[in-house]
């Protein structure tokens, strides 16, 4: 599902494709009425449409994010749900409403779903007959958002835990360099580790550099000299 406005980590788009189509395969069952739905989400600057329960929801929405209206946009950019009681009197959204209409689908509503992340999610629920949403089918509707909405969220706290890990085994790493570096200095220069590592400061503040940066280059360094060389 081609991302339509930025880019986005690929896995991740990848693992929240993979979760809302399993979940929006049951969306007939759940929300009655031989419902449709689809999903679209914004993330990382970039709007796309993530999963559908069946081509012909799909096929709507991929009109509605390409001429860039529609009550799921509306939905994912307002907060605020979109409903469509007959699509035969519908003018909002002209190119959206044909393609809706020639799917075989008569009422719809654009429901947002509230995260606790900074990306933002909307379901397109179609219905195959007209007439205003009663009581019971907006709750319902809302209901499978705001679950659908979980299922988001735990694809982004997985990406977040990620990136801690990512960002300690880095950490990790540098640190390691860091102390290598003041023991190749102590070796060579005869000196100790206080003194080891404040010529290490001085390096990385001369050159304006990361201290571990500074790190690995002297450990480059100390691989390549000659036998009996100096760092």
């Amino acid at each position: 599902m081609e991302n339509q406005r930025g880019p986005a980590d690929q896995q991740l788009l990848d693992l929240l494709d993979e979760q809302l189509t399993e979940f929006t395969s049951g969306a007939a069952v759940v929300l009655g009425d031989r419902a449709s739905c689809s999903v679209m989400l914004r993330l990382d600057g970039g709007v796309r449409r993530s999963a559908s329960s069946d081509p012909l929801a799909a096929a709507c929405d991929e009109v509605e994010l390409a001429v860039d209206e529609g009550p799921c946009l509306d939905a994912l950019e307002t907060g605020l749900v979109m409903l469509v009681d007959d699509l035969d009197t519908e003018d909002r959204w002209p190119a959206w409403t044909r393609t809706a209409r020639a799917a075989g689908f008569r009422s719809s509503g654009g429901f947002p779903v509230h995260l606790r992340s900074e990306a933002a999610v909307a379901v397109n629920v179609y219905r195959p007959g007209p007439g205003p949403w009663d009581r019971d089918s907006l709750v319902r509707a809302d209901v499978y958002a705001q679950q659908l909405g979980r299922v988001v969220d735990l694809c982004l706290d997985l990406r977040e835990a990620n990136g801690q890990r990512h960002a300690l085994e880095d950490a990790l790493a540098a640190q390691a360099s860091i102390d290598q570096a003041v023991g190749a200095i102590m070796a060579t220069k005869h000196c100790d580790a206080s003194a080891a590592f404040a010529m290490l400061i001085a390096a990385a503040r001369d050159g304006r550099s990361d201290l571990s940066d500074v790190a690995v280059q002297i450990l480059e360094a100390l691989v390549e000299r000659r036998p009996g060389g100096e760092l």
